[in-house]
This record gives structure tokens, C-alpha cells and sequence, in this order.
């Protein structure tokens, strides 16, 4: 009985995890007071949306919900987890 109750709350933690969205930004300011959690890569070759959500996924699967890129467009970026969101929320798009 408790491995199944373990497992049923991991996978309502996956599936919570789904649906967190993720902003792709670059405005560092936004992030400065978010936990670094990691890089996070798109390995597509693809259109910039595509790329985009390749970040997003990756980000999730970090439980991150920002990700910094230099430029939008850029194939790489810095998956952050932030509590709350920082100040230039204008400067992030959401996916």
C-alpha cells in the first residue's frame, strides 16, 4: 500500500509539473533572485518556436520556470526556479 501512495504522488507531482509554465527571457534582472538550476539546451535546427519549447521542456523537467537565453532565438540558455516572479515580467514569454 505505501509503494503505491509513493508512486501515485509522483506522478501527480509529474503531471502538476506538466503544466507549470515556463518563460524563456533575457533580462537577467528578472531571474537575479530565482535558484540556478541548471543549463538547458534545444538540439533542434528547427524554427525558433521549436526551439523555444525544447527549452521549455527541458526547463520542466528541471523544475525550473524561468529560462534565461543571451537572445531570443538562442539554442541554450539557464533554467531558474523562482518563488516569485521578478519585476520585469514584461520581458518573458511564457509557454
Amino acid at each position: 500500500v505505501m509503494v503505491s501512495l509513493v508512486a501515485l504522488a509522483g506522478t501527480a507531482a509529474c503531471a502538476q509539473n506538466a503544466f507549470t509554465p515556463v518563460a524563456i527571457t533575457t533580462s537577467e534582472q528578472l531571474v537575479s533572485s530565482c535558484q540556478k538550476v541548471g543549463t538547458v539546451t534545444a538540439k533542434t535546427s528547427n524554427a525558433s518556436s521549436d526551439v523555444n519549447e525544447e527549452l521549455t521542456l527541458a526547463a520542466r523537467k528541471q523544475d525550473a520556470n524561468y529560462v534565461l537565453v543571451a537572445s531570443d532565438g538562442a539554442r541554450e540558455g539557464t533554467a531558474y526556479r523562482c518563488t516569485t516572479p521578478g519585476t520585469g515580467a514584461a520581458a518573458a514569454t511564457s509557454k
